[in-house]
């Protein structure tokens, strides 16, 4: 499966406009995003693709004997949901869209993912996740995201950039504002993709 970057080499150039940039340096720009791209992804916790995905694969869930299953981050809504009713793992029952609801309930147009499936007692057919192991079949977009944020996409920017900048430096640790008569020094991070990405930062207990 393809794992897509959060920002394109054009899209790198057009923020040092400074310069006119030939195609010899796409190759570089291409590296550069998929490596910020890739650097987001440990910097949130999550796994990579995770703010652009396009792709739907196939996980798998214990059942949990009750109403409310917690599921992957889930960038849209399933295209097939299947479970063993019976345990019997050669023989899955197709769920219809209307005998679960995905949760939270506005998580699309917060431009976040949904994280539970309930069932849905009033319009479905089903009262309970059965509880076996690996009962519950999902296939879907599995992700943060279909379409990259704004500030991923900026915060990629940036890094490459920044990247791309201390190349030229020949990768010193620090860099000179000879006008200013100040050095900058370099963290892990740059400051603002740190603080762009600070709220999409995942929290495990």
């Amino acid at each position: 499966m393809a794992i897509n970057d959060y920002c394109t080499n054009t899209e790198i150039k057009a923020v040092m406009p400074d310069q006119t940039w030939s195609i010899t340096y796409d190759t570089l720009f291409t590296t550069l995003a998929t490596r910020a791209s890739r650097a987001i992804d440990r910097f949130s916790g999550r796994k990579p693709g995770a703010y652009k995905v396009d792709t739907d694969v196939t996980l798998y869930f214990d059942g949990s004997g009750t109403d409310v299953l917690e599921i992957d981050e889930l960038a849209a809504a399933p295209t097939s949901v299947a479970v063993a009713e019976t345990g019997d793992l050669t023989s899955l029952t197709t769920w219809a869209a209307t005998d679960y609801l995905l949760e939270p309930y506005n998580a699309l147009d917060r431009y976040e993912p949904y994280t539970r499936m309930a069932v849905d007692y009033f319009n479905g057919s089903k009262a309970v996740w059965y509880a076996y192991p690996k009962a519950v079949k999902v296939v879907g977009k599995f992700g943060y995201t279909t379409a990259t944020p704004d500030d991923v996409k900026q915060a990629t920017i940036i890094q490459a950039v920044r990247w791309f900048k201390r190349g030229q430096q020949s990768f010193k640790d620090t860099g000179a504002i000879a006008e200013l008569g100040q050095l900058q020094y370099t963290q892990a991070l740059d400051p603002d993709v740190a603080q762009l990405l600070k709220h999409l930062r995942r929290v495990t207990l």
